[in-house]
């Protein structure tokens, strides 16, 4: 549905994406993992056309719509790519109630006026909040403004929706809930979505799949289980909070490898041969078990 090839983009010396490639399957709700400032927000700008990169292309539903064709530039305008966008800072019109911020896209396409009031009364009853059109985005919590974003979004019927740390504006003791709320909305969408957070629990609840971004490109993609059990760099088990530690494989006694960690010998299950090869044990905090071992006693005199 989405395959992105090698971008790169930098802002002055800064390079905020290098040879970043990812695909993102049709009706997949993808989240893309990772601190502040590795440049996600600068991938989904990207996607939705909002910012050109330097280099590399872009496909949605296999049509290039940013990048190069053999010689050719090709660049479609955001209105273009049919991609909605939910932003990290709510950015509904103030001055304007709900049903006009919702009807906002679809008036300038310039639909009949029954066709629009149709419209925004469904998704504003699919977001439930039907009895709030009449309401201006200051009479609204924060919950109910992302909800109406959502809305807003989803009104040219995109085929790509694009969520930038959407809970973030929520009360917090609201979140949990309304991320239970969002995922319904998202699964009964049907439709291709990429979820930005850096939240790891959020992540692991929203998505299908989660591809943990860092310094500018990906640097693991796959489940729940996949991620957390087997990460596949030292940089990704310490954003896990996940112990690791760079050693050495010795010796292998029963399919069971000992690895020297300064020092210490640790025993691990390794399905190559990497006898004397450099490697990098992660341990889990919670596979950690603490036993108090009795010591023998000293008997006086004895040597």
């Amino acid at each position: 549905m989405i395959q992105i090839t090698s971008i790169s983009k930098s802002f002055g010396e800064k390079k905020v994406l290098g040879k970043l490639s990812l695909e993102v399957k049709e009706q997949e709700i993808l989240a893309l993992l990772g601190p502040n400032a590795c440049g996600k927000t600068t991938l989904l700008n990207i996607l939705s056309g909002l910012t050109r990169q330097d280099e590399g292309n872009i496909y949605i539903n296999d049509v290039l719509v940013s990048g190069k064709a053999c010689t050719r530039k090709v660049y479609l305008k955001p209105s273009e790519r049919k991609v909605g966008y939910v932003f990290q800072t709510v950015s509904l019109f103030p001055h304007m109630r709900v049903n006009d911020n919702v009807a906002f896209g679809l008036k300038t396409l310039r639909l009949p006026r029954q066709e629009v009031k149709k419209r925004t009364e469904s998704l504003l009853d699919f977001v439930g909040l039907r009895e709030y059109a009449t309401f201006y985005p200051s009479q609204l919590s924060g919950g109910q403004k992302q909800r109406i974003a959502l809305a807003r979004s989803l009104a040219t019927e995109p085929q790509v929706l694009l969520l930038d740390e959407p809970v973030s504006a929520v009360d917090p003791q609201l979140r949990e809930s309304f991320r239970l709320e969002l995922k319904n909305y998202l699964q009964a969408l049907k439709i291709t979505v990429v979820y930005v957070t850096h939240n790891l629990s959020e992540a692991f609840v929203m998505s299908d799949r989660i591809a943990v971004m860092g310094n500018g490109h990906i640097e693991q993609i796959g489940n729940r289980t996949e991620i957390f059990d087997k990460p596949s760099s030292n940089y990704v088990a310490q954003f896990l909070g996940i112990n690791a530690f760079k050693g050495t494989a010795v010796k292998a006694n029963s399919g069971v490898w000992e690895v020297k960690v300064n020092g210490v010998p640790l025993l691990a299950c390794l399905a190559t041969n990497l006898s004397g090869k450099n490697v990098t044990v992660t341990i889990k905090p919670e596979d950690i078990t603490l036993q108090q071992v009795s010591r023998p006693k000293r008997v006086l005199g004895a040597e």
